[in-house]
């Protein structure tokens, strides 16, 4: 395994879980310095294509408290991946293996991409999913499916 110096990774980490914590923590392990680029509420608007479950700040925030993680920076609409490494130099570029060199935009930005393995069975998409399906029942104590969908 080749060590760089600094890497960086992109994500909206909207709903954070194992997955990203995993990614974060592999990353880190092959470079000196992790740089994570957190796609804003707008960016998420736009290019996901829904509203943010959790404001960019808040996720900037869980973020900075994981250890491995030694700076944040935002990807805007107008600041994206080409932006950020022309600015920040990394060495290279982490990614979950979820994505593709097909679909992954940051290809063809002049550094290497390293697809680190995906924690199976979790995604962000499945926890939303689970979201609008399950719902806390506080009388009872206990997780249960809607009857009704939620608006």
């Amino acid at each position: 395994m080749q060590k760089y110096k600094k890497g960086i990774t992109f994500g909206a980490f909207e709903i954070f879980h194992q997955g990203h914590y995993n990614l974060l923590m592999n990353a880190k392990k092959q470079c000196d310095e992790l740089i994570v680029a957190v796609s804003d509420d707008d960016y998420i608007r736009k290019v996901k294509k829904h509203e943010p479950e959790i404001p960019c700040e808040l996720r900037m925030c869980i973020l900075d408290s994981i250890k491995c993680v030694d700076r944040l920076e935002k990807q805007t609409l107008n600041v994206g991946k080409k932006e950020l490494v022309e600015f920040l130099k990394p060495d290279v570029i982490f990614v979950g293996d979820d994505w593709t060199p097909k679909t992954f935009t940051g290809e063809g930005l002049g550094i290497p991409v390293v697809y680190l393995p995906r924690t199976p069975q979790i995604s962000s998409s499945q926890l939303r999913g689970d979201m609008v399906k399950y719902k806390y029942d506080y009388k009872q104590g206990r997780i249960q499916k809607r009857t009704t969908t939620v608006e």
